[in-house]
């Protein structure tokens, strides 16, 4: 009877002194991995650097401490550099085709495109990342930000929201992403025009995005290689509540010859008159056209039990123009220079 406990003690311990075993061998080869992932080599689009590395968390998680780390993406003239003073590699050690990034409170990004950077400085209360892979490449990437601030001007007061998720998930292999987009509290400062509130309540979109972005070149010239093979977003879903303003939107976008967006939207929106108002007052819309385009459109729309006139109505974009229903509302531009790429 004695020879059972016995034995499966000596299990216990064999398996304690494996694991331990496989734990420190991977901790070992977690730190080759990193520094593999940020030598340079050729055709890779990023590079990396960093300081002192600590693993820790044995012996239910590996914990990899970065410190200093910073990654420089670049494809031809654009450039993109992130830095923060550290950051926390996570995975569990039966599940490595999984693993969370925890971001420090402050961060920079540095965006530059052959002309002078743009510096933006992050603040963040918290803020983690999970990427999914399959085969060694990511299938999916997900990002949680908590009281996040962003400064891109010194003169101008940052940009915040209560809380941002991103998503990104491969659709079809390669040739389609899933893209998600949920802002709770976006506080715009000065930057919103009355009527509108300094905060909106909330944005969310699901993209999906057809078409991969070539490599090299300017952004502007991946984009006309992006539009001339076919590429397209489709708007599975859009939701903006700004007050006064509420839009329910679906549709599809692509660009033009221009790089300008051409479209088609299905629209249900509150609020038409405060936006045609705000858009005059920017100077982006002329007030006898805003008078005229209200009026057209109310004739659409339906007044709600509060009073508020709803309007439910397609929407296009073609030859750089912004229709609602046949009347033209508001010119369209290149989402960037053609040749510039900025």
């Amino acid at each position: 009877m004695r020879r059972a406990p016995i034995a499966a003690f000596a299990v216990s311990a064999l398996l304690a002194v494996a694991w331990t075993v496989y734990w420190h061998a991977l901790a070992a080869r977690s730190e080759d991995r990193i520094a593999s992932w940020a030598a340079p080599s050729p055709g890779k689009a990023w590079r990396a650097s960093y300081g002192e590395t600590e693993v820790s968390g044995f012996p239910f998680s590996l914990e990899l401490s970065i410190a200093d780390p910073s990654v420089t993406w670049r494809s031809g003239a654009d450039e993109v550099a992130w830095r923060g003073p550290w950051l926390v590699a996570r995975v569990a050690p039966w599940t490595l085709s999984s693993f969370s990034i925890d971001l420090p409170g402050e961060q920079t990004v540095t965006v530059g495109d052959g002309a002078a950077p743009r510096r933006i400085a992050l603040r963040m209360a918290a803020g983690r990342v999970a990427v999914d892979t399959l085969d060694g490449k990511a299938r999916s990437l997900s990002g949680a930000f908590e009281q996040v601030a962003a400064t891109y001007a010194p003169d101008l007061p940052p940009v915040t929201a209560d809380r941002l998720d991103v998503g990104v998930a491969s659709v079809d292999g390669d040739a389609a992403y899933e893209v998600r987009l949920a802002v709770r509290g976006l506080g715009l400062a000065d930057r919103a025009a009355a009527p509108f509130d300094t905060v909106a309540s909330g944005v969310e979109t699901t993209l999906l995005w057809t078409g991969r972005l070539p490599e090299g070149g300017s952004a502007s010239r991946r984009l006309d290689a992006w539009r001339a093979a076919g590429g397209t977003v489709e708007v599975v879903a859009l939701s903006v509540d700004w007050p006064p303003l509420e839009v329910e939107a679906t549709g599809a976008l692509a660009l033009d010859g221009r790089l300008r967006p051409i479209g088609a939207f299905r629209v249900d929106v509150v609020g038409y008159r405060d936006l045609l108002a705000a858009l005059a007052d920017a100077g982006g819309l002329e007030r006898g056209h805003a008078r005229l385009a209200g009026a057209a459109l109310d004739l659409m729309a339906t007044r709600q039990a509060d009073g508020r006139m709803r309007l439910a109505v397609d929407v296009s974009i073609q030859d750089g123009m912004l229709r609602v229903g046949p009347i033209p509302v508001l010119p369209v531009g290149p989402v960037l220079p053609p040749d510039g790429g900025s």
